[in-house]
């Protein structure tokens, strides 16, 4: 999988870490440009195997129109987005150093990931049944006795799609 040139290369992860950072994250925001050529971006529940993200919807409305037939689709992860809280010993340690105080007070930990992928819609129905259950496992692991019925409920009413992941990039800033 190819990767992009990251300005940061000092905090830049590798193809590994990426696929984790997308495996923890509670969502990913997934955006491509519509019919109108406007961007259409939406927070969604996500789940991989391999190369290949699943995420479920509807069969009527945006996900439904746009993301078939090798759609371009970017994916974005976020696995740990946290402000940190350092002593007020410290920060009076640093009270003068503004690039310190940048760095280590005024500033963010992450860790993220962008995946470049293409979208299809999977419309076999054992591959469906599939992709719910690795959704269902993710996000609702303790209720999977429960799973059978509900997948075969609901089955009718939901599309799956596959997004293939083409290319990977991931950076992290965490203060030492």
């Amino acid at each position: 999988m190819k990767g992009s040139n990251m300005r940061r290369k000092d905090r830049e992860l590798g193809e590994q870490d990426a696929l984790k950072i997308i495996d923890d994250s509670q969502y990913a925001t997934l955006s491509c440009i519509d019919e109108d050529g406007e961007i259409f971006s939406i927070p969604i529940s996500i789940a991989r195997v391999e190369n290949s993200i699943f995420i479920h919807g509807a069969k009527v409305g945006s996900k439904a129109r746009l993301y078939q037939n090798g759609k371009s689709v970017t994916l974005v992860a976020v696995s740990k987005n946290e402000v940190p809280a350092p002593s007020y010993e410290f920060c009076q340690s640093i009270k003068d150093n503004a690039r310190e105080l940048g760095s280590s007070v005024f500033t963010t930990e992450y860790l993220s990931a962008v995946a470049k992928t293409r979208a299809y819609e999977v419309t076999d129905e054992a591959q469906k049944i599939n992709a719910l259950r690795l959704l269902c496992e993710k996000y609702t692991p303790e209720y999977m006795e429960y799973f059978s019925v509900a997948a075969t409920g609901s089955l009718q009413r939901t599309s799956i799609y596959e997004l293939k992941i083409e290319s990977l990039t991931a950076k992290a800033k965490i203060i030492k």
